[in-house]
């Protein structure tokens, strides 16, 4: 089969991303007559807020995501709020150390003594190589683009508005009027 031409790949590839975008040109999606969809609010914050990287006192697991494991430490990631770090080198009781606050983390990785993570926009480096005292190392500004829509699908949500602020979140909602769909 041969390939395509180049010009042809780059704007397919540029396409791509078009098909995952939200509209707000109507309520419901074509030919649907009610909307039973879950409805989501934009949570705000500001830049400063976010880039707020800090480490604090033990906080509960409410939705875990990826678990590393490195030195007998356990690093948990808290989906959007941060990382909870929790000694295992005794399995049979672990304890919580610590949590590090970093807004917006969805993802992270680990390579050697450096915890990668997404910060909503940015992509920081922290230095775990003492657990009881994590150093952000390095920060890459405007790496991730702003979300304009939620990570669920086949919802309903108000469109962001980003006047007041970057969004950092989303929540449930009542309100009937949400123009935005994904």
């Amino acid at each position: 089969m041969p390939l395509l031409p180049y010009k042809t790949m780059r704007w397919l590839l540029l396409g791509i991303p078009l098909l995952d975008a939200c509209t707000n040109s109507q309520v419901s999606p074509p030919g649907q007559t009610t909307d039973n969809r879950p409805i989501y609010r934009p949570i705000y914050g500001s830049y400063e807020s976010v880039r707020n990287v800090r480490t604090m006192a033990v906080q509960p697991i409410r939705q875990a995501g990826k678990i590393y494991l490195k030195d007998g430490f356990l690093f948990v990631n808290e989906v959007g709020a941060g990382v909870h770090i929790v000694d295992n080198r005794n399995p049979q009781k672990p304890v919580p150390i610590s949590f590090v606050s970093i807004p917006g983390a969805r993802e992270l990785a680990v390579k050697d003594s450096i915890l990668y993570a997404d910060n909503t926009v940015d992509l920081v480096a922290l230095n775990i190589a003492n657990p009881l005292n994590v150093r952000l190392v390095k920060r890459i500004e405007n790496a991730y683009p702003v979300t304009a829509y939620p990570p669920m699908r086949n919802v309903r949500f108000e469109c962001p508005d980003p006047g007041k602020g970057l969004v950092v979140g989303w929540q449930r909602s009542e309100n009937e009027s949400a123009k935005c769909w994904r």
